[in-house]
């Protein structure tokens, strides 16, 4: 079986001057695997578990970890109390959860936020995908194509813009109302595209309940939270791409009202739950036929005008855009590589989807793998369905360790060349022992 591990990156970083790397304060890691440790301990009754597990602190321009445990490979080197490393150059990592020495780590990139909020919230949500499993929930994720198209992009933002007036809504009955609208945007945009329940609800059990835990352990007040709750969404539609960044919006606004009602409202959701279904049945949606018509109508009460003009728009530049893609990854002289153990790390708000059947493009984008390690900055690499192939524009430099192609390199390992095809396109290939 192909091993895939891939890693996502949430931008929550402190911002540092251009050309200079981000100053580590190691006086403060005890300080802060000490918060986490309290806020899981304070909160165990929201999943009741406590997620509290092993952490990785890296620092990206070095690859040192700070660690709160020591690894089982024994690689990791007790300091002061926590345990210091250097993360291998074959791992790609992000803030995520991730397999290393026999552990599951939640792995943040430093430097974290000086404000405990967020940084509380950044490191549980990481943690709660460590216990994911434990807590029964799969881990697949199915791209959600249809969110790079104009009519998903429309009817989500609607969602959205329903989502940000329930927040804002001073009685709960008009918080409802909204929260009712925004779900008639979401039932209709999955009648327009079968199968679109299915694919959002995974990512929505994968990210949207790990962004729900963090914010919940996060020690925001209510009135906090909700403030946090309109900002992300003011500003969500300046996001190159939904397709995989949309859950961590969503659920945590349902979340946010169903906590209200019910504290305990998680407490029977798995793998088998359908989060429409149950934010629905919550919020007492009629199930009645959507018509086109009445979507027409009650989008006008949340900039339906003004967002369908902006998603012409794009919709025009997208499709010369895509057009474009195509014709470098698909028409030109390219490299493709089959993936055979891949290890990968991306921007989720940046991936370009083509047609489901052709993949989706990354502009940034770093796998490391048996034929060594790619890292992509602007160039864009497209990933086939299923994460079988990566595709790369043609090869500018072919070195014994080096290949380097516009926006692309890779660090190639021993045994591994390129070679040419009858169609002119390179494929990686291993060498043959002689």
């Amino acid at each position: 079986m192909k091993s895939i591990v891939c890693v996502v990156l949430i931008s929550l970083f402190i911002p540092v001057a251009a050309g200079q790397n981000p100053v580590i304060d190691r006086d403060s890691i005890l300080h802060y695997f000490g918060q986490v440790r309290q806020a899981t301990r304070e909160n165990v009754r929201i999943w009741e578990k406590d997620i509290y597990g092993p952490i990785m602190l890296i620092d990206e321009h070095t690859r040192t970890v700070f660690a709160n445990e020591p690894d089982n490979g024994n690689q990791l080197v007790e300091t002061d109390g926590y345990y210091t490393g250097v993360l291998p150059k074959t791992i790609s990592f992000h803030n995520t959860s991730l397999e290393w020495n026999g552990k599951t780590w939640a792995t943040v990139v430093l430097p974290l936020s000086s404000d405990k909020h967020p940084r509380l919230d950044l490191i549980t949500h990481e943690l709660f995908h460590c216990a994911q499993p434990s807590l029964g929930f799969d881990m697949r994720v199915s791209d959600n194509h249809h969110l790079d198209e104009k009519d998903g992009r429309v009817l989500l933002r609607l969602e959205i813009e329903a989502l940000k007036k329930a927040l804002k809504a001073r009685r709960l009955y008009q918080a409802e109302e909204h929260l009712r609208n925004a779900l008639l945007f979401r039932r209709y945009r999955h009648l327009v595209y079968s199968g679109s329940q299915t694919s959002e609800n995974r990512l929505e059990l994968l990210e949207g309940l790990a962004t729900y835990t963090g914010q919940m352990m996060s020690g925001r007040s209510k009135l906090q939270l909700r403030q946090y709750l309109i900002e992300r969404l003011e500003n969500y539609a300046r996001i190159p791409s939904f397709v995989r960044s949309f859950a961590y919006e969503t659920v945590p606004v349902y979340a946010f009202f169903l906590y209200q009602k019910n504290s305990d409202w998680n407490k029977g959701i798995s793998s088998s739950t359908d989060l429409t279904d149950l934010f629905e049945e919550a919020f007492e949606l009629e199930m009645r036929i959507v018509l086109p018509s009445y979507i027409s109508q009650l989008a006008e009460e949340y900039h339906g005008r003004e967002i369908l003009d902006q998603e012409v728009l794009r919709e025009e530049k997208q499709r010369l855009r895509l057009e474009e893609l195509r014709e470098k990854f698909m028409e030109r002289a390219r490299l493709e590589i089959k993936l055979e153990k891949m290890n990968m790390s991306f921007d989720l708000t940046n991936p370009i989807a083509l047609d489901v059947d052709e993949g989706m493009v990354y502009p940034t984008l770093r796998i490391s793998d048996n034929w060594g390690i790619l890292t992509v900055n602007g160039g864009g690499a497209l990933l086939s369905p299923g994460h079988i192939w990566v595709v790369l524009s043609e090869p500018i430099e072919i070195g014994e360790t080096e290949i380097i192609g516009e926006g692309w390199h890779i660090e190639l390992n021993e045994g591994y060349h390129l070679e040419k095809n009858s169609q002119g396109n390179y494929l990686m290939t291993k060498k043959k022992e002689r």
